[in-house]
């Protein structure tokens, strides 16, 4: 509810807690720096942190008369971003000027983690492929992602959608690289929600504003330069590192490997179904017993046993490439 949202965001100890997880995903890149929460003086209503110092990210004058390069600042920003995004699933939601400082060495200081977004594993996957097909042109296999992903309901027409795609995209990705906007790309793109009945994805609303405020400052900073033209090489590397065919092959290990985990507790549901229904306090449907019945000459195949032999096959396998 908004009141238990409201209440979250007012402790600052969750403030806090936000503050320390992205500063473990960013320990050891002294590009991205994240203040160091003081725990022993910070509680529901104080955040302590360290002390940040630098030029506020939309001062370009002072950024550049202490030697600093904006490309240099810019580049640390996109890569930063795409590592919250896609890397840890786990982004900045607030990044206004007011909020980025630029440290020595074009270094990126953040600050007020108040307001934060989450992305999971498989909408990371469905997100890349669909800004890789936008910035390939390939707006066939950015509509097949929406439906793949079930932002789209499969009776509409995946055509019909490509066209929408294309009609969206390419005023947007004729314009010379540094004007182009992929969170004005998302936005338009989610504005045609009504006609093709898309459901509405919240965490990808609150990363298309995100994105809008950080393409306005890193423009602002650089205008000569894209920040998604720069984090294309990274989209790229994690596509290929999480969709490849090792990765797909993994997944399933996982999966099985959970579905494993799960077995026992499968086993020991049938069990107490079994003995309910010898007990006579389980009823079946009377087509259930008829078929049942109309099975019971028929030759048998132990089929939980063998998918019990693959599955230990696989968790063999699995731990053997681990």
């Amino acid at each position: 509810t908004i009141a238990q949202s409201v209440e979250l965001e007012m402790d600052l100890r969750f403030e806090a807690a936000a503050a320390a997880e992205m500063a473990d995903n960013f320990d050891g890149d002294d590009t991205f720096v994240i203040p160091a929460v003081d725990w022993a003086r910070t509680g529901s209503r104080v955040l302590t942190t360290e002390r940040i110092d630098g030029f506020p990210i939309n001062d370009v004058a002072g950024i550049t008369q202490a030697g600093i390069d904006p490309k240099t600042v810019v580049e640390n920003a996109a890569r930063a971003f795409f590592n919250q995004v896609f890397r840890d699933g786990f982004f900045h939601a607030d990044l206004h000027p007011g909020n980025l400082f630029v440290m020595d060495g074009g270094a990126i200081g953040a600050v007020d983690f108040g307001i934060m977004g989450r992305v999971d594993k498989k909408t990371r996957r469905n997100l890349g492929e669909m800004l890789l097909g936008f910035l390939t042109r390939d707006y066939r296999r950015a509509a097949e992602v929406h439906f793949e992903a079930g932002w789209v309901p499969r009776d509409k027409s995946v055509d019909a959608f490509t066209q929408a795609c294309r009609s969206i995209a390419e005023p947007i990705l004729d314009k010379p690289q540094h004007e182009i906007s992929i969170g004005r790309l998302l936005g338009q793109l989610f504005q045609v929600t009504e006609t093709f009945a898309m459901e509405t994805q919240p965490q990808l609303l609150l990363l298309q504003k995100t994105m809008l405020t950080a393409e306005g400052v890193s423009r602002k900073l650089y205008p000569d330069t894209n920040m998604w033209v720069l984090a294309r090489p990274l989209i790229e590397d994690w596509m290929r590192a999480n969709l490849g065919p090792e990765a797909k092959i993994m997944d399933t290990f996982q999966g099985l490997a959970e579905a494993a985990e799960r077995l026992p507790r499968v086993m020991e549901d049938l069990e107490i179904g079994a003995r309910r229904l010898a007990e006579g306090r389980l009823t079946l449907d009377p087509e259930t017993v008829r078929l049942l019945r109309d099975g019971e000459d028929k030759p048998r195949t132990p089929v939980l046993l063998w998918i019990i032999v693959a599955i230990l096959a696989v968790i063999f396998t699995y731990n053997l490439m681990n």
